[in-house]
Formats: structure tokens, C-alpha cells, sequence
């Protein structure tokens, strides 16, 4: 239950034997692999360099990863993925055995280029389509206000004897505007085609002999020319075919989007190939890592105490030639960091893993947070069927999702499980139902509702033993370092203080040796004060700065006193909890007494009120419970700023694979 113990670990081998290594450090996935030398000088680093094949190989990987992310994504936006609302929370991933991922990776880059053409040519093909069929929309547009004009578009040009052309005018003003230009040039002929809302169409015809004059007075008056040239044929029969044709291209779109159908079904091929060819490219990357002489490699890194024989078994059997080296972490080495608990308390990591990771040779907080985490979310909650409900859905999940060892899902079956037991020790059964229905009184300790006043007491009282337990580890990591003088100094005076003054302030309740107990309190207050007065300042060397930093160190009760205070979070999260259950008990029963109905309506709304109520209290529930472990209790002791343990190892996006799982 702590810090888990990391060796220092050398591989070496001849380079033939590189690509045998690394594969079996990627299925081992136990070596947190670092760079080779990276404590030497740049200049005294011999680091290993690709050949030029293994670095085309990476540029083809990467290719083929981009071309296969690619892919996916257009298959996402064309069919949406279609997700349970419990899969939008926990993922959902490809379960595989060992034989159907062997299968699905063979040939990778030659599936992984097929999936992808056929990609690249569908949206092709789609762009084609929306293009012409655009390019066919816009030409139906400009032609349809002249579909009724039954004269070839060809034929309308400037002839020997008479200019025809066709011309467009504003629709409020066209009929005098025609005149206008029929004054200007005698001889003017028209026929309006169509009115719009805003333009009228019209064919127009005037002699030729007026020349550019008669384009000056059709401008003049107000009417402008329109030119159809790139067309052949009547406007009627050409929007005809335009739309024949985009008939014709919708069709196509069908079968196209029948053939995305098709491209679909070999979404999980394209998730399989992803995978494997990420962790293809892991594998030929790693090697930058990597120290190397002419003929020779070195690999440096970390792994966790328990696991160097296994792993140097397994290394060492690959070939005779190869040699694994371990120690303990030098003075001025940093270790990676990764947290080893048991079944009970390997859960808490997850609450202690949000806060950072302690830095190595200090303590692993979550042991010590479980028992205080557990009854801080129990008492935020108050009821012992929401308990069971957050249990059994917990166990629920755990199954649904696969995942029968994840540390969240345990955590939340075992706050469940806590729940339970503060809503029974409370007396919360659905709220107040069993009194309501029953006339029973169910609380154990006290009823929250009844005695309010108790309930805050209870969760000071609480507070002030999470604050006097995290004092306690960090003399006990100072002991445990040797820095017995700090134990006592920093952590023993205030224990003393904090514990005297309460003594002595209610020692009176201790019964009839409560007066002794309390004045020895006092003394025992005092002394602590002149400890921490003499010992607080002693980083300073003025003997001035020593006493009145030791004077003030005293303001920083006033600290701890506010941390308790923060513990009254948890009465106004489980009153609350307590108070808004009997409300809706009370507005869900009242329908009770309506014959047949009454009942069905009662039953369904309690069912839904009180699951309203749980899914409002308990996020404020892990959440404030969390906060209090950040900053009340770890805050006494807790060293944060370890770097993570990151095992060298097979890394999946998409897919589970039972023989890996766990590495």
C-alpha cells in the first residue's frame, strides 16, 4: 500500500537483435523506457540513429495512420456512430481475442490503402455530383423565366435586317419604359415572356439599321441586355433535360450513398488497422530512445520492483547475447511514479491520481483518504436506498462496460456501499417514507431532519480527526526520513496544541476527572504555544526574527480552525439531501388516496423524484468529498509532482484484446 519500488534497468544486445527487444519490451509492457544518456552531456550521448529504411518506414506508418484517420472520420460524418447514452459516458471499444486480432492485422497497409481508396474515390464521385448538379440548378434558374420563349436561344442575335435580343427591366417600370424606347426608335417590337417579382423578361426586335443607337436607347430606357450564349436550343426543352440530368444524378447520389453503406460495414477493419499500425509506428519510433555503438544498443529505463525477474526472463530468453542490468535509484535520479494497492484500496487512487501524483519517497495518500472518503460521501447522501441504487448500479456498469477491474466503478460500488450504511445509521430509507407509511423511526445515531444541531457537530467532529490524521503522516514521513527534530517540532507541538485546547475547553463534559484532565490541558496548551514560539522562526539566524516568526506561527490556528469550519459542507450536502426527500415524499403521496390511479401515480413519482435526488446530490457528494481530501487533508502532508510511470506497451484507441489486457 504505497509508492511501488522502481529499479533502474540497462538492456544491451547486438543490433541484430534490436527488433527482438523492442517487440518483447512492446508485449511485456512493463518498461518505462527514457532516454538514453539523458542525464550526460549532449556531447557524450552515443544515441542510436534509424537507418534510412526504418525512417521511411515511420513516413509510410504515419501515411497510412493519417490516410486511416481520414477515413474514419468521413465514415463518422456520413453514419454517425450510433451510441448508447451509457456509451457516450464509458466509450465503447472493439472486444477482440488473440486470433481475430492476428487476423484482422494481416497485409495492414495493403487494407488500410483499400479502405482509403474507396474513401477518397465515394467523396469524389460526391463532389462531381454536387458540382454538376449545382452547375445544372443554376443554369434551370437563369432559363426558367424564359421557358415560355419558343424561339432556339441561338437564333436570337443580330441579323442583316433585324437585331433580336433578349433584355430585362425592373417590373413596376417596364411597360413605360418600352414606350420611352419605342419613341427613341421607331420601329421597336416586343414580347414580354414573364413577370417576376421583381424583373420583367423581355424579347425584344428593332431594324438594324439602328445600329448602336438602339442598344443606347434600350439602355437608356431603362432596359438591360441578357446574354444566353453559352446555350442551344428552346429555354423549355433545355430545362427538360437539365433536369433529367440532375434526376440521373440523384440517382447516382443513392447508389453512392448505398455504397457509403457498404464502406461502413469495415469501420471496425479501419479501427483494427488503426490500432495495430500505431502501435507499429511505437515500435519503430521507440528506438530514437535507444544508446547505440556500431554493433551495439542500449536500452535504459524504469520498472517496478516486482516485475525485474519476469522481465529479464523474458528479455534474456530471446537470446544469449543479451544482458539486463538493474539497480536501485541513484541520490540524484527522480523515478517515475506508480501507485500499488491492495483490492480495498487501489479505488482511492483514482481520487488521489486527480490531485497529481506524490512525488517518490513520500506516501501514497489514497489509503489513507479511503475510510474518510467513504463516510464523507455517505453522509452527504443520507439514505440508504440511494446507496443500494449507486451500488447495484455500479456493478452494472462493471459488467455492461467489460470492465470488471476499473478502479472508478469500484470506487463508486464502495461509496454505494457506505451510503448504505450512514443512511441506515441516519435513518434515511427513501427520506422519511418508512415514517410516513409506517410510523417508523429508523435513524440509529440521530434523524438529520429532527437533530439538526447534532448532525453539524458530527461533521466538525469528523473534520477535526481528518485534520489531526493528516498531521500525524507527515510526522510520520518525517520520522520516516530521519527528520525526527521536524516531527516533533512542526507536527508533534501543534497535535498538542490543538488536542490541549480542546481538552481544555471541554473538559468539563469528561465527567467528575474532567477538571484535572482540563487543567492539565492547559499546561499542556501552554507549553506547546512556547514550543511552536521557539521552534517556527529557526530558519531565521536573528534572534529577533526567530521569536516573532514563532509568535506569529501561533496566527495559524486561526488556519486550522477554518479547516474544520470547511466540514460543515457535509451537513448542508446531507440536510439538504434529507430535507428535499421528505419534500418529495410529501408531493408524491398525496395522490396516494385517489382510488386505482392514486397509487400507480405515487409509486411512478417517488420512483423518479427520488432518482431526481440522486442524481443531483451525487456529484456534490464526490465532488466535495474529493475537495476535502485536496485541500483540508492533503494539504498537511501530501508532496505532490511525481512524473508518471508510463510502461512502454501495447496502446489502443479502439480495440480491447483479451490476451493484452492489463499491459
Amino acid at each position: 500500500m504505497a509508492i511501488s519500488e522502481m529499479r533502474r534497468v540497462t538492456v544491451l544486445g547486438h543490433s541484430s537483435r534490436l527488433a527482438q527487444v523492442v517487440e518483447a519490451i512492446h508485449k511485456l509492457g512493463l518498461l518505462h523506457i527514457t532516454h538514453y544518456g539523458e542525464d550526460l552531456p549532449e556531447d557524450e550521448r552515443s544515441q542510436y540513429q534509424p537507418s534510412e529504411q526504418a525512417q521511411r518506414d515511420i513516413e509510410v506508418l504515419d501515411s497510412a495512420i493519417a490516410d486511416l484517420t481520414y477515413s474514419i472520420d468521413f465514415m463518422a460524418a456520413k453514419r454517425h456512430v450510433n451510441r448508447s447514452m451509457l456509451e457516450n459516458f464509458t466509450g465503447s471499444r472493439l472486444f477482440l481475442t488473440e486470433s481475430e486480432w492476428q487476423s484482422a492485422t494481416l497485409e495492414p497497409l495493403d487494407r488500410a490503402r483499400s479502405i482509403h481508396e474507396q474513401v477518397r474515390r465515394i467523396e469524389q464521385e460526391l463532389a462531381d455530383i454536387a458540382d454538376k448538379r449545382n452547375r445544372l440548378t443554376t443554369s434551370i434558374e437563369e432559363l426558367r423565366p424564359w421557358s415560355s420563349l419558343q424561339l432556339p436561344i441561338e437564333q436570337v442575335k443580330s441579323g442583316k435586317y433585324v437585331v433580336t435580343m433578349l433584355v430585362t427591366a425592373d417590373v413596376r417600370t417596364y411597360a413605360s419604359a418600352l414606350s420611352v424606347a419605342a419613341e427613341d426608335m421607331p420601329g421597336l417590337a416586343w414580347e414580354v415572356v414573364s413577370v417576376g417579382r421583381e424583373r420583367a423578361h423581355i424579347f425584344v426586335a428593332y431594324p438594324a439599321t439602328a445600329g448602336e443607337q438602339g442598344l443606347a436607347a434600350l439602355s437608356a430606357a431603362g432596359l438591360s441586355r441578357v446574354s444566353l450564349d453559352q446555350y442551344v436550343g428552346v429555354p423549355s426543352e433545355l430545362i427538360a433535360g437539365f433536369e433529367a440530368q440532375i434526376a440521373d444524378l440523384d440517382q447516382r447520389a443513392r447508389d453512392v450513398e448505398a455504397e457509403i453503406d457498404a464502406l461502413v460495414e469495415l469501420r471496425s477493419k479501419a479501427y483494427v488497422l488503426y490500432d495495430y499500425l500505431v502501435n507499429e509506428r511505437a515500435k519503430k519510433a521507440v528506438v530514437s530512445r535507444f544508446g547505440a555503438t556500431k554493433r551495439t544498443f542500449v536500452v535504459e529505463g524504469w520498472i517496478q520492483a516486482a516485475d525485474m525477474e519476469r522481465f529479464r526472463s523474458r528479455v534474456e530468453a530471446l537470446a544469449g547475447d543479451l544482458v539486463v542490468l538493474d539497480r536501485p535509484p541513484l541520490d540524484s535520479e527522480v523515478p517515475p511514479v506508480e501507485l500499488t494497492n491492495g483490492p480495498l484500496a487501489a479505488p482511492f487512487e483514482v481520487v488521489t491520481k486527480t490531485m497529481g501524483l506524490p512525488q517518490p519517497g513520500t506516501l501514497d495518500p489514497s489509503p489513507y483518504l479511503a475510510p474518510f472518503f467513504l463516510v464523507f460521501f455517505g453522509l452527504a447522501m443520507t439514505d440508504a436506498v440511494y446507496g443500494i441504487f449507486i451500488a447495484a448500479v455500479a456493478l452494472w456498469l462493471k459488467r455492461k462496460t467489460r470492465q470488471p477491474n476499473s478502479k472508478f466503478l469500484n470506487l463508486v460500488f464502495m461509496a454505494g456501499l457506505s451510503t448504505i450504511v450512514m443512511g441506515a445509521l441516519l435513518g434515511g430509507w427513501l427520506g422519511d417514507l418508512p415514517m410516513r407509511l409506517f410510523g417508523m423511526r429508523t435513524a440509529i445515531l440521530f434523524d438529520p431532519m429532527e437533530n439538526p444541531t447534532n448532525f453539524l457537530i458530527f461533521a466538525f467532529a469528523l473534520g477535526l480527526v481528518h485534520i489531526l490524521f493528516g498531521i500525524c503522516l507527515k510526522a510520520y514521513q518525517n520520522i520516516r526520513t530521519g527528520n525526527v527534530a521536524a516531527a516533533i517540532t512542526d507536527q508533534g507541538f501543534w497535535l498538542a496544541l490543538i488536542v490541549g485546547l480542546l481538552l481544555m475547553g471541554g473538559g468539563g463534559m469528561l465527567g467528575p476527572s474532567g477538571p484535572a484532565i482540563a487543567n492539565v490541558a492547559k499546561y499542556v496548551s501552554i507549553a506547546s504555544a512556547l514550543g511552536l514560539v521557539a521552534t517556527q522562526g529557526r530558519h531565521h539566524r536573528n534572534i529577533l526574527m526567530r521569536v516573532g516568526s514563532g509568535v506569529l506561527s501561533l496566527y495559524g490556528l486561526t488556519g486550522y480552525m477554518s479547516d474544520v469550519i470547511s466540514y460543515a459542507r457535509l451537513f448542508g450536502l446531507g440536510f439538504t439531501s434529507t430535507v428535499l426527500a421528505a419534500v418529495l415524499n410529501d408531493l408524491m403521496l398525496r395522490p396516494a388516496g385517489t382510488p386505482i390511479i392514486g397509487p400507480v401515480i405515487a409509486i411512478v413519482g417517488l420512483a423518479f423524484a427520488h432518482l431526481f435526488n440522486i442524481v443531483i446530490n451525487i456529484i456534490g457528494a464526490y465532488v466535495h468529498s474529493s475537495r476535502l481530501q485536496y485541500i483540508e487533508f492533503f494539504g498537511k502532508f501530501f508532496e505532490s509532482g511525481g512524473r508518471r510511470f508510463v510502461p512502454f506497451g501495447f496502446l489502443a484507441k479502439y480495440v480491447d484484446i483479451d490476451s493484452l489486457k492489463g499491459v
